[in-house]
């Protein structure tokens, strides 16, 4: 590593998660970044295209180049799903020590440890192949991966979750730009969601996965994911228990006592959970911000873990309230 830190790339930095994994890592007092890969805006200044990151970066954002990119301690992928998959090919040729792919291209897939930070800890220290989590994926496994765990649910686990427009990315199209999500909600891809695999895969290397039921709702709102989870399991089961077995020392997932709420996860790397019984059915609800925790600060937390970054993070930040 350099005197300034771990030396990180980001492709795709223009784009919603690209430009979010930046401003996570230009906060990072452990990481130099030190790249900024984008095809369609190389060779202009970095700030110029994501204003907001105006006084806090010089760089210029630069083309794809394998060998250079893999000179540094670790690479971004926040390319669209489909891309990824050469790209990282490409770095893996040139030597690139580690990736960590925001895209669904690595999920599961061999030689990559799935980058769930408070369940796959110990693989994440040592793996130099990286697959995040998808945004719904994180907040349905982070719900249910306690009772799997203990192997309590009996029977189908229902899902209906509402997430902003953000998830669908940068480029606009006709069923999910904001516009004609503004003052709506409708449910898409009604038990057919390309997460439900992901999400059963994962937690069935806790445990028995079970079946899902799961009914995503586009939200008018820009950023943020709220999941409710309906489990079956027998009276007995302490729901918050396990909860608290599950997370009590993690310090990103916070427990709440009432229903969690977006605006308290808006920009942040947090999950807040909740659960609530009624009869032999344990709500659970965790809300997150799917840019945040669903996709660009669950990568840092697992660069954090990879490359053994002991010290303040910045990840750790709260949200911003009125």
């Amino acid at each position: 590593m350099s005197l300034a830190g771990a030396r990180v790339g980001v492709v795709g930095a223009t784009g919603y998660v690209g430009g979010e994994a930046a401003r996570w890592l230009l906060a990072h007092p452990q990481v130099e970044l030190s790249a900024v890969v984008s095809r369609s805006q190389a060779g202009r200044r970095f700030d110029a295209v994501m204003p907001g990151l105006a006084g806090l970066t010089n760089l210029e954002i630069e083309a794809f180049d394998a060998k250079r990119l893999a000179q540094l301690d670790a690479v971004v992928l926040a390319t669209p799903h489909g891309t990824s998959a050469q790209l990282a090919e490409a770095l893996d040729t040139a030597g690139c020590p580690l990736i960590i792919d925001c895209a669904a291209d690595h999920r599961h897939a061999p030689g990559w440890t799935y980058g769930a930070p408070e369940w796959n800890t110990d693989a994440l220290k040592t793996s130099r192949r990286i697959a995040a989590p998808g945004c719904f994926a994180t907040a349905i496994a982070l719900a249910l991966a306690p009772f799997v765990r203990a192997g309590v649910i009996e029977g189908t686990v229902t899902v209906a979750a509402a997430t902003g427009s953000t998830g669908s990315g940068a480029s606009p199209k006709a069923a999910t730009h904001h516009p004609e999500r503004f003052t709506n909600l409708k449910a898409y891809k009604v038990l057919d969601h390309q997460h439900v695999p992901e999400i059963q895969s994962f937690l069935g290397s806790l445990g028995t996965a079970p079946e899902i039921a799961f009914v995503p709702v586009s939200a008018p709102v820009d950023r943020g994911i709220l999941a409710t989870c309906f489990v079956p399991c027998a009276d007995d089961v302490d729901a918050s228990e396990l909860l608290q077995q599950a997370y009590a020392d993690q310090p990103l997932i916070r427990l709440r006592a009432q229903s969690p709420e977006l605006r308290l996860v808006r920009g942040t790397a947090f999950a807040d959970l909740a659960a609530f019984r009624q009869g032999g059915t344990v709500a659970v609800l965790c809300a997150i911000d799917n840019l945040g925790r669903g996709a660009a600060a669950q990568a840092v937390q697992a660069l954090e873990l990879a490359l053994d970054l002991r010290g303040p993070s910045p990840l750790l930040a709260a949200p911003i309230l009125p």
